[in-house]
């Protein structure tokens, strides 16, 4: 990476960055938008704008667990963990349908 004064586009230094290389390839659906991870980070949810639908994929294996229809384009998608051993669960406000039971 180079680094440039702005003021007069002189070159004031380079950073040389580690070879970066992605761990692999995930099933993506139509027109990918809001990213939200399991507090584990063992599962990724992707909102597919596209497909009206939010995509689930196993992290580690890199495969689709699931496609699951929303009806509506998805949009700040967040992940609630619920205790195992709880009876209920709060509902979020999230306007206007949002809620768990």
């Amino acid at each position: 990476m180079f680094v440039y004064s702005l003021q007069d586009l002189k070159l004031l230094g380079r950073v040389a960055l580690p070879d970066l290389r992605l761990p692999g390839r995930g099933p993506i659906a139509a027109v990918p938008n809001w990213v939200t991870f399991t507090p584990d980070s063992k599962t990724v949810y992707i909102s597919n704008s596209g497909l009206r639908s939010v995509s689930a994929i196993d992290t580690q294996a890199m495969k689709l667990i699931a496609v699951i229809p929303v009806g509506e384009v998805p949009k700040r998608i967040n992940t609630l963990v619920i205790p195992e051993n709880s009876e209920r669960a709060a509902t979020a406000p999230t306007p206007p349908r949002a809620s768990l039971r």
